[in-house]
């Protein structure tokens, strides 16, 4: 088994997992107990220690740069792989021949080398901007939604690699999960059948963070064959900032409840002066229990995902504040800056409803009124295709 070094963060790097046992409940002739029953296997007559527990790790999502123009044997691959599946356009980057309008244009590459659902970048003005392709047949054209501000000829494209759910004919599934090793002086540690719980997107001073929490089958300690501390590898890419970019909802409701014919949606955009956010992903993880190893399960399902986006605005939008009550779903897009070959970074909720009044305003400081917006994922059929991240409820992506 092979290994790539991460640069995370150094605090929450410790020794994982709690032994599992069964507890030895023997009728007693005094005040004492018995030890307990580890649950494990045995190897020449002696058990195997293994602990289970969580694994979490805190780092940034800095991209790969100009190459390689994928994540697939890059440690962000393999750590959104655990718990996402992923696409990719057929490209890094393109131009347009033609524009039709800022959710529609003729590619240079061939329409139908953009992978529908997955996101696309593009500079304008100096700013880091995104869409999601919806049809990439629309007449030999690219559809996109949300809108951006402006697109002409001279543009750059720049492709993304996207991580999302398994969407509704691929319900659960992941791409891989993954084993971590802890390396230090004197301590050596092994997580194997590791599974992503849960990923918290949050601001440290403006810089992206990821938390990612992982469910471990089997942890063992290996201290013996310790090799001391290991440099981490550092991607070429940059660091995303929540800075040179745009937070945007969707002037209109996408297709949700039912599914999109003819042609992808493709909706106008409203910009939101947003000064923080968080978002955060949990997969609910299931056992697949069986009796034939010491992990007690051949993996872990992903059967269910749930998805909480909180948006804090620093001028009011007055335009929402009827949403909850409405029910009024929308698209919602994050994104990063700065954007370039091999950088860019994005979140998007293609289908996403309030959980809060927006009329609610935030009175608690003396400075400004603030507007928070808390939202979940709907059910989207905006995308023509199901292929891919077709229709799928959530997405990031990264700049290749």
């Amino acid at each position: 088994m092979s290994f790539v070094s991460i640069p995370c963060e150094r605090d929450p790097i410790v020794i994982y997992g709690e032994p599992v046992a069964s507890e030895r409940n023997d009728a007693r002739d005094g005040s004492y107990g018995l030890p307990p029953e580890p649950d494990t296997v045995y190897s020449s007559d002696a058990r195997v220690r293994r602990r289970t527990g969580q694994v979490v790790i805190q780092l940034d999502l800095t991209t790969v740069g100009a190459t390689p123009d994928n994540y697939d044997t890059n440690y962000l691959g393999y750590l959104l792989g655990a718990g996402f599946l992923t696409a990719k356009h057929s490209f890094a980057s393109d131009t347009p021949t033609g524009v039709s309008n800022t959710n529609l244009f003729t590619p240079t590459e061939t329409n139908t080398d953009y992978s529908v659902g997955a996101l696309l970048g593009v500079e304008v003005a100096g700013r880091a901007e995104y869409s999601a392709v919806t049809d990439n047949d629309d007449a030999g054209k690219v559809s996109i939604s949300p809108a951006l501000s402006a697109l002409t000829t001279s543009d750059t494209i720049r492709a993304m690699q996207t991580w999302y759910p398994g969407s509704r004919t691929a319900t659960g599934t992941k791409v891989s999960s993954v084993a971590f090793q802890v390396n230090g002086v004197n301590f050596k540690t092994n997580c194997f059948g590791c599974v992503l719980e849960s990923v918290s997107i949050s601001l440290d001073n403006g810089r992206v963070m990821a938390e990612m929490t992982y469910q471990s089958a089997c942890i063992q300690d290996d201290h013996g064959n310790a090799v001391g501390p290991i440099e981490p590898l550092y991607n070429a890419g940059s660091p995303p900032f929540f800075r040179g970019s745009y937070v945007v909802v969707s002037t209109t409701s996408p297709t949700s409840l039912t599914n999109a014919s003819g042609t992808g949606d493709k909706l106008a955009r409203t910009k939101l002066d947003c000064e923080d956010f968080t978002l955060t992903i949990t997969n609910t993880l299931t056992p697949l229990g069986h009796s034939d190893s010491i992990l007690a399960m051949s993996g872990m399902e992903i059967s269910d995902v749930d998805v909480e986006l909180t948006l804090t605005l620093s001028t009011l939008n007055t335009t929402l504040n009827q949403d909850y009550f409405n029910r009024t779903v929308r698209q919602v897009l994050v994104g990063t800056g700065p954007i370039g070959n091999g950088k860019g970074c994005a979140f998007m909720i293609p289908a996403a409803y309030l959980t809060n009044d927006p009329s609610a305003y935030d009175v608690s400081g003396n400075d400004i009124v603030r507007q928070t917006l808390n939202y979940k994922q709907s059910r989207f059929g905006g995308d023509l295709s199901e292929t891919g991240a077709g229709n799928s409820p959530v997405r990031l992506a990264l700049g290749v």
